[in-house]
């Protein structure tokens, strides 16, 4: 059986599709679907049933891709051990955080730890917390820097930042002048919602005693489009003090705290507890907990 033949049925089984397996892997159709069919020849069974341009796992697929990623996992982790023996960490990391934490919160981990070991490459993917941990769970991350909490049992976290969150609003909103504002009041106005983030939930959860409607004018992703359209006055929102600094520091956002509840996230790094941790994702994360354990005065 060939690693690479495993590879592709997976990526196939994956995407429902041979040009798109094809395209993700670098090579061509032909060479996935001849890899496919050795695969079927060598196990004297059907892996896939083809419907237009989609394919689908029969049953004997369905039983291949359990083990085919299990195979698949061991090899990574074998590989990773060898290289573990190099005086210095090497290999490759992959790494999930959201947009906001990749622009505030990590540049200068990720600096600290290039500095220290150059020969890891590092690759991150951006997204919402709740599709890192998914990609955890696919075991596509060593590691993911996420909103706390996560709940999924095979997956551990280390929690190393807290900062409060705000109501964000254009300097010139009618509650930019105060201390502190409460929820009854900011309701009234027009909100802009966040798609899909521990924001989003926090402001579900935060309204849910409101009896009137709360009037959502916008939903946006990206922590930077919704900046600007607080700026110029098309809504409130919430924002992590870290990720407005820049902003309020030049007059173009105004951080109004809540009266009750106050707000604060917490976030922190999550990994599989039942996968090897190589030591460069053990290097990263003794970086960022120094890092944070700075940040904070620790």
């Amino acid at each position: 059986m060939d690693f690479n033949h495993l590879r592709s049925f997976v990526e196939v089984a994956r995407l429902k599709n041979f040009s798109r397996a094809a395209g993700k892997l670098g090579l061509t159709q032909p060479a996935i679907s001849t890899q496919i069919r050795q695969l079927e020849e060598e196990f004297a069974v059907k892996l896939f049933d083809r419907i237009g341009k989609k394919v689908f796992l029969t049953q004997p697929g369905v039983l291949l891709l359990e083990h085919a990623g299990k195979i698949l996992n061991v090899e990574k982790e074998a590989l990773q051990a060898l290289r573990d023996l190099l005086p210095t960490p090497a290999g490759h990391l992959t790494l999930g955080a959201t947009e906001g934490s990749c622009l505030f919160l990590l540049p200068k981990v990720f600096a600290s730890f290039k500095k220290r070991h150059p020969e890891v490459k590092i690759t991150v993917y951006r997204n919402f917390t709740v599709k890192i941990v998914q990609k955890l769970e696919e075991d596509s991350l060593d590691l993911g820097f996420v909103s706390l909490p996560v709940a999924p049992r095979v997956i551990a976290t280390i929690p190393l930042f807290r900062e409060p969150v705000d109501v964000a609003m254009a300097p010139s909103h009618p509650l930019a002048s105060q201390s502190s504002v409460t929820v009854e009041e900011i309701a009234r106005y027009p909100w802009i919602f966040p798609k899909a983030s521990r924001t989003r939930q926090m402001l579900e959860e935060m309204f849910q005693g409101i009896r009137a409607p709360v009037h959502v004018t916008m939903e946006l992703s990206g922590v930077e489009t919704i900046k600007k359209f607080i700026g110029i006055g098309l809504g409130i929102s919430l924002l992590s003090r870290s990720y407005a600094g820049p902003e309020v520091k030049a007059g173009l956002l105004r951080l109004v705290p809540l009266a009750e509840p106050r707000l604060e996230r917490q976030l922190g790094l999550a990994y599989r507890t039942d996968r090897y941790m190589s030591r460069s994702a053990q290097a990263f994360i003794d970086i960022a907990k120094r890092h944070f354990a700075r940040q904070s005065g620790g």
